[in-house]
């Protein structure tokens, strides 16, 4: 299944980096925060540090891991 947008369309490998670091550095309250998709959300909030999970792309798959400090890389 493909990572789908708040528009209702596919996300692209861009677009889903661009909502990780939104993840990564906004509050939860903000307008940043609410356009990532919440699919993408729960996927991040339940991935353990040092673990990693793969996500489906418009455009392929990218690999997601939780780092020591917390935030969400994209590979």
């Amino acid at each position: 299944m493909t990572m789908i947008g708040n528009d209702g369309k596919p996300v692209s490998k861009e677009g889903l980096r661009q909502h990780l670091a939104a993840y990564n550095t906004q509050s939860r309250g903000s307008k940043e925060f609410a356009a990532i998709p919440r699919a993408l959300v729960t996927v991040c909030d339940n991935l353990k540090a040092g673990k990693t999970t793969y996500v489906k792309c418009l455009d392929g798959q990218l690999q997601l891991s939780r780092r020591k400090d917390n935030s969400i890389q994209a590979a």
